[in-house]
């Protein structure tokens, strides 16, 4: 079995580097930048990169009342990671979410390190490269994942500084494949064919069943809780801290974690979650199905002159 095929059971998401759209979006009435953003945009979506960072930090920053790791170092911990900036920095934002302002694991800290290292560094010599009086212009980019709005999962790399409150900013949005699966048709039918006061359950259900799915594919994961140290550790803890995390005892009667069994109780736990949140974020369950964005990562270039 490859390293990975057991990277992807531990939601190390290698994000398509199709279907990426490119929205312009004004910020100021007087934008300046605008070339800029484009042209940072097109280097993030166009050009290919290769990073190398370790999966150590999960080991190191790991819970150890939730699973013990014994070694936090070595080859077996070092990963490559191949795309588009703008696919790699997706890759890094869900591979940190957090819930509720918790990180579900730090996993992925070493990925969005050299993610952000490198996006930096293509930001800068693009700037250097390019046309006259890029080498004024200030970039901020900004790569978030986030089920729906006022959802309790979210992503976020950030590179760069924020502009300052005066600054007349321009900004182009890049919308990059999550790695997860799509929602949002099934949650306007859930919203649609469900009685009238079940309908903000029926779109939870919807979009709980798709954020576990994608965050924990049963098949893969039982392939990684039967692998090598440290993959399988790496895979019970994250089913372990998911489950403590929504108060759900993912291990089954015979002490193992079964993961069809256990996404069942956490699509449960999380759907009840997500129901909590839509009633408080949408008017209507319609709105809220309409606005359901599981597969989709937003990349905010904004520029401003410096």
């Amino acid at each position: 079995m490859t390293s990975a095929a057991l990277d992807v059971g531990l939601c190390l998401l290698l994000v398509s580097a199709s279907a990426v759209t490119l929205v312009t979006v004004p910020e100021a009435t007087q934008p300046t930048g605008e070339t800029e953003a484009d042209a940072v945009a097109t280097l993030l979506t166009t050009t290919t990169a290769t990073v190398n960072y370790s999966l150590s930090p999960g080991a190191r920053r790991a819970d150890e009342a939730v699973v013990a790791f014994p070694t936090a170092e070595g080859p077996e911990f070092d990963r490559t990671a191949r795309g588009t900036p703008a696919t790699l920095l997706a890759e890094a934002a869900v591979g940190g979410v957090a819930v509720g302002g918790d990180r579900l694991t730090h996993t992925r800290d070493g990925l969005r390190a050299a993610v952000s290292q490198r996006v930096a560094a293509e930001v800068e010599r693009g700037s250097r490269t390019g046309k006259a009086g890029r080498t004024e212009t200030a970039v901020q980019v900004v790569t978030r994942w986030q089920p729906h709005r006022g959802s309790q999962f979210r992503g976020c790399v950030t590179v760069g500084s924020s502009p300052p409150p005066d600054a007349a900013v321009h900004a182009t949005r890049v919308t990059v494949p999550s790695g997860l699966p799509s929602a949002r048709s099934d949650a306007v039918d859930a919203a649609e064919g469900a009685e009238e006061d079940e309908r903000f359950t029926a779109v939870a259900t919807v979009v709980a069943e798709r954020v576990v799915a994608g965050l924990f594919p049963a098949d893969d994961l039982q392939l990684a809780l039967r692998g090598d140290y440290p993959v399988s550790r790496f895979a019970e803890y994250r089913y372990r801290r998911m489950g403590r995390l929504f108060g759900v005892d993912v291990v089954g009667r015979d002490g193992e974690i079964h993961p069809e069994a256990a996404n069942e109780r956490l699509t449960d736990a999380v759907a009840r979650a997500v129901e909590y949140d839509l009633r408080q974020a949408y008017d209507t369950p319609e709105a809220a199905a309409a606005d359901v964005r599981v597969d989709e990562v937003t990349v905010v270039v904004r520029t401003w002159s410096a």
